[in-house]
């Protein structure tokens, strides 16, 4: 009876044989499952940049609003920088995205005077809006280049100042997938003005965020090849 239980030699040679084929059998299904990405994916992003500028009316604003006879200590009066930070959602394709994102600029200008109270502005934008990216791969798929665009509202503020209007987006720039994480620099073209008309000694203050912009989107996900 104990040697029905008995695996024969040949019994053992298939178990050994099994044995040794299975390391190579795992690793083939684990390159494969790597290997293999979705063909659509929806995940958070955010992202942050610089933006230059050149807002007249704000720049005249900030210079009437200095004393007379001041002398800055260093530097200048104008805004011509401002930061970005934006973040929101994307529904993302072999070759096409399109997110829902919001935007957030800051211009802060601080005037140091000599001899005198130092002034400070705060000129700021929130922009909700929409944009698309079409994607053109690159070697293997992996990593592309982009170009797209999008739509905005723009909500425009300074001091007792308010202003907002539709506007665009242009951009273009080149995204890097590394694993789970997706880096993507930018350069980008915005169109933002709207005219406040509330104070009359300011007659029709252009309220300006027309810019060109640089910068990184950021996000977290399962890589996927644009081809």
């Amino acid at each position: 009876m104990k040697d029905l239980f008995k695996p024969t030699s040949s019994l053992r040679g298939k178990l050994l044989k099994a044995l040794l084929i299975m390391p190579f059998i795992l690793q083939s299904a684990l390159l494969q499952s790597q290997e293999s990405t979705p063909d659509h994916a929806v995940y958070p992003t955010f992202g942050f940049g610089i933006g230059f500028f050149y807002p007249r009316d704000v720049n005249d604003y900030i210079e009437a609003s200095l004393p007379s006879g001041y002398v800055t200590e260093y530097g200048f009066t104008e805004l011509i920088m401002y930061l970005d930070l934006h973040a929101g959602i994307t529904f993302r394709m072999k070759q096409f995205d399109i997110s829902g994102m919001v935007e957030y600029d800051i211009a802060p200008k601080l005037v140091m005077i000599t001899n005198g109270d130092d002034l400070s502005f705060m000129y700021n934008r929130f922009a909700p809006g929409i944009s698309a990216n079409y994607y053109i791969p690159v070697a293997s798929g992996r990593h592309a280049f982009f170009i797209g665009g999008g739509v905005n509202y723009s909500f425009m503020k300074l001091d007792d100042f308010k202003a907002s209007s539709p506007g665009l987006r242009l951009q273009a720039g080149f995204s890097l997938q590394l694993n789970k994480f997706n880096l993507q620099p930018f350069g980008a073209f915005n169109y933002a003005g709207a005219t406040d008309s509330s104070d009359p000694a300011w007659e029709d203050f252009r309220m300006n965020y027309t810019s060109g912009q640089i910068g990184v989107n950021l996000s977290f996900h399962q890589r996927m090849n644009y081809k």
